[in-house]
């Protein structure tokens, strides 16, 4: 070992006390070794961006807790470098050093590179570590940021504040390893030239981890401010608005600087940091743990890419959840977008600081105002801010995804065409509950009650809902979606469109529609299987909310495992519970009850909770609807080939498809379905002979369990059958409006909902009989002409007696009863004409 070694070895165990006291280090991922599979047995290098004897020691320290090689000083005397040894590409910053390249790793890469030629059955691997401290983004221009930072670039007076300061919010962070041996490195090449392209590799490597770890710097609030009522389109709108004559320039440019100010967020390393440590102690309060699961793919992408998180909202406590985890999961926190509702003292201040920046429901009627709100998103875009929107608009009170708001969408593609340093990535979230944080507000919603505004009263009701236990929560990232990609597939020229950017192209309005929902299938595909979901689905499908605890259990089983066998896609989260663990839990958490008498126990939902239960079997509705469909054809029929269940699916799935982002295209139906009737044959719920399926005995237990899981589709089947039954009794040459058509199904599902002692809102809810008539046109099962209505086709005649033929008698019965109801009393409403006598 050479002298200088030794010196660096005693100065690494004089530093190691100190450190030991003073930092506390965190790191992302949690696991490297797992996600990176990594061992003590390779030839591990530490790349770090800048020299540092403390970084050297923090290696150390996690060698020995994550069982890889301990890091080390390298010791540039030795032909190839050892294992934990760690390469510094830039020297430590000095005001009197202007050249900071470290060339000496080079001539350490090159011995690598050679080593590798010689022993290509040696793996070595270059694993580049990033460390964080405090993890501020610091200002734009800074005269303090030399003296003291959050990044590792500081020199001995910085790193000693660093140190002392910030010593327990250390993050390190591992990159992807990069293999000598890979397809990128030719070894027959020259080392050098080699050395050098892996230097220039790791230094991109170094440059985007930050900004996607730390955020990009922030911007002084009063540049930002003057910089976007600058701007060309804002300045645009400003002349057009004031040559109407009703206002100056000057007022408007005014007015500008008031909407800058309303929406824009005032980030704040200190509050993000704050709010840390607070919700910390809140989680692990009120939630048995948070699950996160597929984030790799998004931790890699999000050095390239300028990230949009797009969750599904099922509550308030979403956002709060997404950007904890990301900060702690080792990513920048995202700026969210937030409805102005929450923009309430105290609590507005608190999420602006955070990232937040408000906007209004509706822009429309106000030129400037959109303009300066698309002005300030394009700049988050622009710089590489991460941003987070829910498409859907509000919170959902059904649990089910609502249809997308798509006015953030337009805006985003908008900024697409006008130029991005980035290519933007939406990634797709699923945020599920085992229990919901607003479950009491959302039972009075549920029953009709009108929704509470926001405020600072209800902000103080929090207390109680603290008290409580919620138990876990999913946040599960989907398949990310590629702008560029999805326009591509669509066969959109938006690099022309991107030209002329004062006009609005003609493919934007189609684009965003199908772009959103693209967002909600790809959300409901990373959904999270849980136990108070599960139970809920089976028990509601029971007349009275009640059944056999053994036979619950048996049930539950059925469906973990028809999950696993036919999945739904390879994001979903599923429980590896077993079903009397997945009915403890929902006893724990007050969601069942159970009852028990001489002849066995009895888990039901009562009260307030079997309301609510229709909430939480619909976050999973979408997976099992496909199960249920197939098993609601042997309600009425005994005997079904396999083609005959395909195409009465594929007939049906369209509505399915659009009512609640079911995954598949047309096309992937028929293999799917045939996939669900493979595992309802191992699982006894089928019998097939030669080709013909039929149920099992209603004597078997499959049989009842299969009557109970056709239950789940069949309030979506009767509100298919409506809409058709008042399609179809009208008169030969009689026509119905469109608009006319989604009241009347509303009423007369009202109607039924009444008559049959339906709780579940979403059974007559508008939006789902205005996307239900969209797709009875789209699907040419109407002719609709404009101006005189729309009357059903032949081929919708097939189409409803489909429908017809998988609800019970009863059930059919009295739709058309109330139908003819519903009619007498529109006849009844109509005032009498008199006729007036001929002149």
């Amino acid at each position: 070992m050479s002298f200088s070694s030794s010196l660096k070895s005693i100065s690494l165990a004089i530093l190691r006390f100190p450190l030991k006291l003073l930092v506390r280090e965190k790191r992302a991922p949690s696991d490297p070794a797992s996600e990176f599979n990594l061992s003590r047995q390779d030839h591990i290098i530490y790349v770090l961006r800048t020299q540092s004897m403390t970084s050297i020691e923090l290696l150390r320290r996690q060698g020995e807790q994550l069982d890889l090689p301990l890091g080390k000083a390298n010791d540039y005397s030795l032909s190839v470098p050892a294992k934990g040894s760690c390469l510094f590409l830039n020297k430590r910053p000095s005001i009197f050093r202007r050249n900071r390249v470290n060339e000496l790793h080079k001539e350490s890469l090159v011995k690598l590179l050679e080593a590798q030629k010689a022993n290509p059955n040696t793996p070595f691997k270059l694993v580049p570590v990033s460390i964080y401290w405090g993890r501020n983004p610091g200002k734009e221009r800074s005269f303090f940021r030399y003296f003291i930072s959050s990044i590792e670039e500081s020199g001995r007076f910085g790193k000693f504040l660093i140190i002392l300061l910030s010593g327990r919010k250390c993050l390190i962070q591992y990159g992807q390893p990069i293999e000598l041996t890979s397809e990128e490195l030719n070894l027959e090449l020259d080392a050098k030239r080699n050395a050098h392209k892996l230097s220039r590799i790791l230094r991109v490597h170094f440059n985007r981890a930050w900004v996607a770890t730390v955020g990009p710097r922030t911007q002084n609030r009063r540049e930002l401010i003057a910089g976007i009522v600058a701007s060309d389109p804002v300045q645009q709108v400003i002349k057009r608005e004031a040559a109407k004559g009703k206002r100056t320039e000057q007022e408007l440019k005014k007015e500008a600087g008031k909407y800058v100010k309303e929406i824009a967020a005032n980030f704040s390393p200190r509050m993000i940091r704050f709010l840390s440590g607070i919700l910390t102690r809140v989680w692990y309060k009120i939630y048995a743990g948070i699950e996160v699961n597929n984030l790799k793919q998004v931790r890699q992408m999000a050095k390239d890419h300028e990230i949009i998180y797009v969750p599904c909202h099922r509550s308030h406590a979403d956002y709060l959840l997404l950007s904890y985890q990301l900060y702690h999961e080792g990513l920048a926190p995202p700026h969210i977008a937030a409805g102005i509702n929450l923009n309430f003292w105290p609590a507005g201040s608190i999420l602006r600081r955070g990232g937040a920046f408000f906007l209004r429901r509706s822009f429309r009627g106000n030129r400037l105002y959109a303009a300066v709100f698309n002005e300030y998103l394009y700049r988050l875009f622009n710089k590489g801010t991460p941003v987070e929107y829910f498409q859907e608009g509000g919170r959902s009170r059904t649990g089910r995804l609502l249809t997308p708001k798509t006015g953030m969408l337009a805006m985003t593609i908008q900024g697409l065409l006008r130029g991005l340093k980035k290519p933007i990535l939406f990634v797709p979230v699923y945020i599920g509950y085992e229990r919901m944080f607003e479950g009491k507000s959302y039972v009075g919603e549920l029953r009709g009650k009108s929704k509470q505004k926001e405020s600072f009263g209800q902000l103080l009701g929090v207390r109680k809902a603290l008290k409580r236990f919620y138990g876990k929560v999913y946040l599960n990232f989907g398949e990310p979606l590629k702008l560029h990609d999805f326009l591509e597939q669509r066969n959109i020229d938006w690099r022309q469109s991107s030209i002329d950017q004062d006009e609005r192209p003609d493919w934007l309005s189609n684009t965003v529609t199908a772009l959103g929902d693209e967002i909600n299938r790809r959300i409901n595909a990373a959904a999270s299987i849980n136990s108070i979901c599960l139970v809920s689905l089976t028990l509601l499908a029971t007349p009275r909310q009640a059944m056999d605890k053994r036979e619950l259990i048996s049930h539950l089983d059925m469906l973990v495992t028809l999950a696993k066998s036919a999945p739904y896609s390879e994001h979903i989260n599923l429980p590896e519970n077993s079903g009397l663990e997945l009915i403890e839990t929902a006893l724990k958490l007050g969601v069942v009850q159970e009852f028990t008498d001489p002849t066995g126990a009895v888990v039901f939902i009562e009260g307030d909770e079997a309301v609510l239960s229709t909430y939480y079997s619909n976050n999973i509705l979408h997976v099992y609807v496909l199960p249920s469909l197939i098993a609601a054809i042997f309600q009425r029929h005994h005997e079904v080939t396999r083609t005959q269940v395909v195409d009465l699916v594929q007939l049906i799935y369209p509505f399915l498809h659009q009512e609640l982002y079911v995954r598949w295209t047309q096309d992937e139906i028929g293999p799917q379905v045939n996939t669900i009737i493979d595992s309802f044959v191992t699982l006894g719920l089928l019998k097939e002979s030669d080709n013909t399926l039929s149920a099992a005995d209603d004597t078997d237990p499959n049989w009842a369990r299969l009557m109970t899981l056709a239950q789940a589709v069949q309030p979506a089947l009767q509100r298919y059958a409506i809409s058709l039954t008042l399609l179809h009794s009208l008169h030969e040459g009689e026509t119905i409006r469109r608009a006319e058509l989604e009241q009347e199904s509303q009423r007369l599902a009202q109607r039924i909902a009444a008559l049959n002692g339906i709780n579940a809102p979403e059974f007559f809810d508008k939006n789902l009989f205005r996307n239900l008539v969209k797709i009875l046109k789209d699907e040419e099962w109407v002719c609709h002409t404009e101006g005189t209505g729309m009357r059903p086709t032949d081929a919708c005649l097939l189409l409803y007696n489909t429908v017809m033929s998988l609800l019970s008698v009863p059930v059919q019965q009295g739709l058309q009863q109330a139908s003819r109801s519903l009619q007498q009393s529109k006849q009844l409403a109509q005032p009498v004409v008199e006729d007036k006598p001929e002149e």
